[in-house]
Parts: C-alpha cells; sequence; structure tokens
C-alpha cells in the first residue's frame, strides 16, 4: 500500500498546501510494529528455537552461541515505501545485549549481534538449543531460550523526535530546529494531528522495523537525542574538518538518517534495547551481514 500517497491526498483533500505537504512527508517514515497481541496478519515468532539451514551452525560470538530473538517471514510483511525488505526469505535475529553492551566499542560489539537470511525455499531444522548456555546473562531472570511466541504486524507513522512534540517546538522560538532543517511550516500541526489520525498509536512498538532510531534519554544536541546517527554525523564532520556546531550537528545527522534505517528494534531487558542499522543501499540489495548493532541502555 501507498501510505505516502494516502498522506498526500488526505492531507491536500484537507486543504494543505501541496508544497508543505511535500516538505513534511520527507520526515514522515512508516515503520513495522509487531507484538503477539495485534490484529494484523502473521508475520514471524520470536523466542524459542530458531529454524537453521541442516549443518549450519548456530551462530555465535566466536567464544559463546548468540540468543535468538525473532525470526521475520518476508513475504508475509506489509509493504512500506521506503523499507525495501526482501520480497520474500526469512530474516532472524541474535543478541547477547549484555556481551555487546559492555563492549564499548562499536566493532567489537558486532560479535555479539548477528541477521541471518535466508532465501525462500531454504531447507531447515530446527535447531537444538547449545550446550552450556546456563547463566549467559547476569540477569538470572532472563534464560537463554525465550518464550515462544507469534508476532503480528500493524504499520505505523513515525517522525524524527524533533519534530513529534507541538510543546516542545513551540518554547524553541526563532532558534528551533524545523526552522534551520527547512520544516517552518505554517500548518505543521496539522500536518502531524493527520498523521496520528491515519495511523494512531496503539502503544509499545514490539519488535520493530523500519522507522526511527530509538533515543536513549541523552541529548546530543538541545534538539536531538542521542542515537547512532548523531554518532556517525559527528565522525563524519571530524573526518572533514568541518565545524561542529549544534546547528551543523543536527544537519548533518539529518543527511546521515536519509542514508541509514533501523533494520530492527526490540526490548530484549527492561533497561536494554536492541538496535540493528543498515544502510538504504545495503538493505534494497539484501547484504544483511553489513546492518550493524547498536545496543544501548533505555534510559
Amino acid at each position: 500500500m501507498d501510505y505516502h500517497g494516502q498522506f498526500r491526498r488526505t492531507a491536500i483533500e484537507r486543504g494543505i498546501p501541496a508544497d508543505e505537504v511535500e516538505r513534511f512527508a520527507e520526515f514522515l517514515r512508516f515503520a513495522i510494529w509487531t507484538g503477539e497481541h495485534r490484529d494484523g496478519p502473521l508475520v514471524g515468532r520470536a523466542g524459542g528455537l530458531p529454524r537453521l539451514p541442516a549443518g549450519m551452525e548456530w551462530p555465535s560470538s566466536g567464544h559463546d552461541p548468540l540468543p535468538f530473538i525473532a525470526e521475520i517471514d518476508c513475504a508475509a510483511l506489509p509493504r512500506v515505501g521506503g523499507l525495501p525488505l526482501p520480497a520474500d526469505g526469512t530474516l532472524l535475529f541474535f543478541l547477547h545485549h549484555e556481551n555487546a553492551h559492555d563492549e564499548f566499542d562499536e566493532t567489537k560489539e558486532q560479535r555479539h549481534a548477528r541477521v541471518v537470511y535466508l532465501p525462500a525455499g531454504t531447507d531447515t531444522v530446527t535447531a537444538d538449543e547449545p550446550a552450556d548456555t546456563d547463566g549467559m546473562f547476569c540477569n538470572t531472570r532472563i534464560s537463554f531460550i525465550g518464550r515462544a511466541h507469534d508476532l503480528r504486524a500493524t504499520v505505523h507513522a513515525e517522525l524524527p523526535g524533533w519534530l513529534e512534540d507541538d510543546e516542545d517546538l513551540e518554547s524553541y522560538g526563532e532558534s528551533r530546529p524545523v526552522r534551520h532543517l527547512g520544516l517552518d511550516l505554517s500548518h505543521l500541526n496539522d500536518l502531524r494531528a493527520l498523521a496520528a489520525e491515519l495511523w494512531p498509536d496503539d502503544g509499545d512498538p514490539g519488535f520493530a522495523l523500519g522507522g526511527y532510531t530509538s533515543g536513549i534519554g541523552e541529548m546530543a544536541t538541545d534538539f536531538l537525542y542521542t542515537i547512532p546517527e548523531t554518532g556517525m554525523a559527528e565522525a563524519a564532520l571530524e573526518a572533514r574538518g568541518a565545524a561542529t556546531t549544534d546547528v551543523d550537528l543536527e544537519q548533518e545527522t539529518v543527511r546521515v538518517m536519509r542514508e541509514w534505517v533501523p533494520l530492527a528494534q526490540f526490548v530484549p531487558d527492561d533497561v536494554y534495547i536492541g538496535r540493528f542499522l543498515i544502510r538504504y543501499d545495503d538493505l534494497a540489495a539484501a547484504c544483511f551481514d553489513r546492518a550493524l548493532s547498536f545496543t544501548a541502555f533505555t534510559e
């Protein structure tokens, strides 16, 4: 379904100027939220034992097996513009969130995270649980094999954090980010309200694909939460020897966000969030080995 087209048509029918609708729509993303209590189609399963190709070893860090998070049936997913997931096949996600976070190093973290893509028609068998998985987590409430449950999907509209809150936007005055990012729109509140009306927020995103990266509570600037994209933007500015004012960082972050998308986000533990990001080009080419893990605390 063309969700962006639906938004544009409805906004213009309500009298909002087409140029404002187009500028706003550039920042409107659609995410697939999944969970066991949703009303949408069955698209996968979380927990339990994964189905792997016969003879394939359970993904590991090189020392320890990686906990299985979820598998997604790509053919069953809603089609979302701007999120070029495969038309078929299966995506499997593995992450040891405690070990990944404790590395405090982006390169080393990848040893504890894995995305596996199985093309349609791959012969698979239910994997046996690896040996010696007791005590894999510091949090003893978490077992290596999580509770198995179905994942059903719904589609939701998302905006970047700095564009979501009317009250915050009003308090910024002349310096608010919508000005220097080209979104000083006279119908901004109407556009935001329409997106919320067409795709109401129904609570916890669960295991989510696409949309915007979740912030972790810490602010990178007055307007931007700390997300992987702000770190990439800082590194890019430093590499170019460019200025690093807050405005520069915000503008560079928006550029980076046009190149990267959250492949998956989920909460494996009350105080952690798992996040896999991938470049749009790599996603379109199904190069899932290039997805990067950015595990963080939720607070």
